[in-house]
């Protein structure tokens, strides 16, 4: 493959992941099992091009400032700190990463399903911004296996999820 065509292909993955500002998930069942696919996908930057779709963005922060809203410091300490949004994205996404070795490592990840939620529903957080929140475990399953995991404290800002704690991957 030339270097061409790998960057074109790339270019076309991190489009269609929606990669841009204010790029995310409107649907959050989608989001919760996208997270499966993503995890089986032998691509990795597909895995991170996800991490970053789902962890606020540079558009979440924007609309956050304009709109005077702020949570777990985003965005005053971003700002204070130099810290680029998509920070957020990496780290998240070496936590998944991780989680993902550890599936392999179990010879759980080839036969990983999505299950659901554990709980339905969201919570209206903030009136005025239509701003909603959840927390709940996510199900999977892997040879007979439950499996939960939490994508974080989940919160649908300027319509798009986004997941503003670290992920709780575990059993």
């Amino acid at each position: 493959m030339t270097k061409f065509s790998t960057y074109f292909l790339l270019l076309i993955s991190f489009s269609l992941l929606g990669c841009n500002s204010q790029s995310g998930y409107s649907d959050l069942d989608e989001l919760y099992s996208d997270f499966v696919v993503f995890l089986k996908d032998a691509d990795e930057n597909n895995l991170k091009a996800y991490c970053n779709k789902i962890t606020p963005d540079q558009g979440t922060v924007d609309y956050m400032k304009n709109n005077n809203f702020s949570y777990r410091g985003i965005p005053e300490e971003l700002e204070k700190q130099n810290i680029k949004p998509s920070l957020i994205g990496e780290e998240f996404f070496k936590s998944v990463a991780y989680f993902k070795q550890k599936l392999i490592r179990n010879n759980q990840l080839e036969n990983l399903i999505y299950i659901g939620r554990e709980q339905e529903g969201e919570e209206l957080y903030n009136e005025k911004l239509k701003i909603y929140v959840t927390e709940t475990f996510i199900i999977m399953e892997s040879n007979g296996k439950k499996i939960k995991c939490k994508l974080g404290e989940m919160f649908r800002i300027d319509g798009k999820w986004k997941s503003f704690t670290s992920p709780k991957l575990g059993w």
